[in-house]
């Protein structure tokens, strides 16, 4: 939620196939929040078949971000987030503005189970990242200069295991971010 606009993520929606996704954004009516269909549906323009597209997702002010951790792009469940950049006459049906994937990313990281924004920065963590042991996670950063984004910080814990699983959760305020380690 931000402000008055709700992103629901609907992982197991099946327009592209089995467990590809769909996101659903909700902006709250002059009138005041009512019994509504969503204002519009977001989509990727890659979603296929255990993409899981909306497994997470993140709204802050005019962007929306949406984690498919079973995305393919880099092997098998590899993972990527989607960016969506509200346009100047308002929410609609669309896909992506921008996709990100992990500098490093391999299957089986999970990139993007979880996914947050805050401003000019989204956060996005890889829960099964091996680069600390098996299943040890991390977190990436990307950060908005002008109308292009990249990424800033590649995050692992410093006392980082196997299992830990870091990454299973994030969230970004202003310049701050938080991950969570399941394990």
């Amino acid at each position: 939620i931000s402000g008055d606009t709700v992103v629901v993520g609907a992982y197991g929606d099946d327009d592209s196939g089995d467990m590809s996704g769909t996101a659903y954004l909700f902006e709250k009516p002059g009138s005041g929040w009512t019994n509504m269909n969503e204002t519009a549906k977001l989509t990727a323009t890659d979603s296929v078949e255990g993409s899981q597209f909306g497994y997470s997702v993140s709204v802050s002010g005019a962007v929306v971000v949406v984690g498919a951790h079973g995305d393919g792009d880099n092997g098998p469940a590899s993972g990527s987030a989607y960016l969506f950049k509200k346009p100047a006459a308002g929410w609609d049906d669309m896909t992506e503005t921008a996709k990100f994937t992990a500098s490093d990313c391999a299957e089986q990281d999970y990139f993007a189970w979880s996914v947050s924004t805050s401003g000019v920065y989204i956060v996005a963590g890889a829960r099964l990242d091996d680069d600390n042991g098996e299943g040890s996670g991390s977190a990436y950063v990307f950060t908005r200069t002008g109308s292009s984004w990249s990424q800033q910080a590649y995050l692992k814990a410093s006392n980082a295991e196997a299992n830990d699983q870091f990454g299973t959760s994030v969230a970004i305020a202003g310049d701050t971010v938080v991950v969570g380690a399941l394990n």
